[in-house]
């Protein structure tokens, strides 16, 4: 009989990183109110709080990633955290927009640096026939940012003000730096000759309709979650409790889809996980309209929504280590940024589409949200067809991903 083997610690701390940072990505967005009201500025201006952060972390995740390619992991994944935590210090700090703006650039740079290292060294240290499953625990955090962490840091903005949030996170950020730094073994990627060699992949066509299909479906679901508020308005009726338990389902089931989808990618490879999921998504973002019959019909959809949406991610981080393992941190850096450049792309999109935020107008994100999510399945279809036979990335096939040298887990 088969046994649900715990999480192993190391990758219950890099989820942890995850959670720190992604409860710092999402839960700007509950506090910006109170942040205009203490700078004294409108609440567009301070948008650009959240814009800022998405739009550095898209441009500097795979630069970053290409920079530190040879670096060992650890060393790599302890200075990311150092340097979101004092993001997070100078935030808490800042005496004005200007210097919040700038804060959250150097924040943004140490998430753009963290996660696509915290996923190549979770795959690193794992079976290949265990890699979705592993990379899947670190995506869990994130998930895990929204169900906990985004509820939890908008109460306490709420409560004591939203500098106690960035406090929060910027003491979470050291304590996992140290917790990574006593725990994590040294873990050495397979070295390419120079930058040059680290790049070659990049050319590759998998690699390419492979970003471009996340940021596709990212941008399709973002361009909805973004206004859901008044997407879910006619069933909601404004009230923000409602509005609450909504995205509650859909966090509780964007946690149990990234599980969902690493432990399909082990067992039945990522191409068909991807298909599926992204196939998901289009038909819940095209039928989002009809979530105005009752607050049963929207659970349903939101629900729907969590699970595709985020068992996406672990066949594409996947698919790209196994393409080019050498290159793997590069590579997951550019499908991170893809991440983040469609939530920026998908909120900019949303805003046209709004306008004054007509109910017909609303109405419209979810289809033209499904008629991206429909393109990126075509994109995956094309990136699936230009894999030469024999070489198309399996659970069991490839090269073992990485060497971990453990050095002895210390505390």
């Amino acid at each position: 009989m088969a046994t649900t083997r715990p999480v192993p610690p190391v990758l219950a701390v890099l989820a942890t990183g995850a959670f720190a940072i992604g409860t710092d990505t999402f839960v700007v967005a509950g506090v910006l109110p109170e942040v205009a009201t203490d700078l004294s500025t409108n609440l567009a201006d301070v948008g650009w709080v959240s814009t800022v952060f998405a739009l550095t972390y898209a441009v500097l995740a795979p630069v970053l990633g290409a920079l530190t390619g040879r670096l060992e992991r650890r060393t790599v994944l302890v200075i990311s955290l150092l340097v979101f935590a004092l993001g997070n210090v100078a935030s808490a700090l800042a005496p004005g927009l200007g210097a919040l703006l700038a804060a959250r650039i150097a924040t943004a740079a140490g998430a753009a640096l963290y996660i696509p290292a915290a996923s190549a060294s979770a795959g690193a240290l794992s079976a290949p026939e265990r890699r979705g499953r592993a990379m899947a625990v670190v995506l869990g955090g994130l998930s895990a940012a929204t169900v906990a962490g985004v509820p939890f840091g908008t109460w306490l903005a709420a409560d004591l003000g939203w500098r106690a949030t960035f406090w929060l996170l910027a003491g979470l950020g050291a304590l996992c730096a140290a917790a990574v730094a006593a725990g994590l073994p040294q873990v050495r990627l397979p070295a390419a000759p120079g930058l040059a060699a680290r790049m070659a992949p990049v050319r590759d066509a998998r690699v390419l309709f492979t970003v471009l299909t996340t940021l596709l479906f990212m941008t399709g679901g973002y361009l909805a979650l973004t206004y859901i508020g008044a997407v879910l308005a006619p069933v909601t009726g404004g009230d923000g409790s409602e509005l609450a338990l909504m995205l509650l389902v859909f966090g509780v089931l964007a946690v149990g889809g990234t599980v969902l989808g690493g432990r399909a990618t082990d067992r039945w490879g990522p191409t068909p996980v991807l298909l599926a999921s992204v196939a998901g998504l289009a038909a819940v973002l095209v039928t989002l309209p009809l979530t105005r019959d009752g607050m049963l019909t929207a659970v349903v959809a939101m629900g729907a929504w969590g699970v595709t949406a985020m068992a996406t991610q672990p066949p594409q981080q996947h698919r790209l280590f196994a393409i080019a393992p050498t290159s793997g941190p590069l590579l997951l850096s550019l499908n991170s940024s893809a991440t983040f450049a469609g939530i920026s792309l998908g909120g900019f999109i949303g805003g046209r589409v709004v306008g004054d935020g007509g109910p017909g107008d609303v109405d419209l994100l979810g289809p033209i949200g499904a008629g991206l999510a429909a393109l990126a399945l075509v994109t995956a279809l094309v990136g699936v067809r230009r894999e030469q036979p024999g070489k198309r990335p399996t659970p069991q096939a490839g090269p073992d991903a990485a060497s971990a040298e453990t050095a002895g887990r210390r505390g």
